[in-house]
């Protein structure tokens, strides 16, 4: 356990069927062999622990960090708020084959830095800090926006297509940086 918020991931078996898996550790540590990609995994500094599943292989990696849920962000000069409801299990609310299970069951889960659960209402009102404080994009057709995950946590509304309608994405990831943590006296 560290300082922060607990991040876990649940990845699973390239054979597993059981719909709604996140990723599968054969992809995501880009290894078949289950030893090398633990070794990579707590390289990283990311515990591991592998637990019994439905998978056809019989089981499943968990990976679990621990970091604050703020930042120092030096363009800004200033700690900003870093987690994001995407680290909880309530992103997962409208994926079919997840949206079920508990929320500790889902493939992504937050807890404090003590492996505590986070309770209804401490989610309620980390989700009410988007709410209150985020900047609300008005979106027409067509429109693009670019935003610097160091510098600003970021959500969106659910999308709701109509029959015909189609959806298009783009992810780019620029170079991994070092996390600093916070600073004294920048709030």
């Amino acid at each position: 356990a560290g300082g922060g918020p607990g991040h876990s991931a649940t990845t699973a078996a390239v054979s597993d069927a059981v719909a709604g898996v996140y990723n599968h550790w054969q992809h995501a540590f880009g290894t078949a062999d289950a030893a090398d990609a633990q070794r990579i995994a707590e390289a990283k500094g990311l515990v591991v622990e592998w637990r019994t599943s439905d998978a056809r292989d019989g089981r499943t990696m968990h990976t679990r960090h621990y970091t604050s849920a703020f930042e120092y962000c030096p363009s800004l000069d200033r700690n900003v708020l870093y987690s994001s409801i995407a680290d909880t299990g309530a992103w997962f609310d409208s994926w079919p084959g997840v949206q079920h299970l508990p929320l500790d069951a889902r493939p992504l889960h937050m807890t404090y830095g003590d492996d505590s659960e986070f309770s209804r209402q401490d989610l309620l009102d980390f989700v009410a800090v988007y709410d209150r404080y985020g900047v609300q994009l008005d979106w027409r057709v067509g429109d693009i926006a670019v935003v610097d995950n160091y510098k600003f946590a970021h959500g969106r509304p659910s999308i709701r297509l109509e029959h015909g309608e189609r959806r298009r994405l783009g992810v780019m990831l620029g170079p991994e940086f070092t996390r600093r943590g916070t600073l004294d006296g920048k709030w």
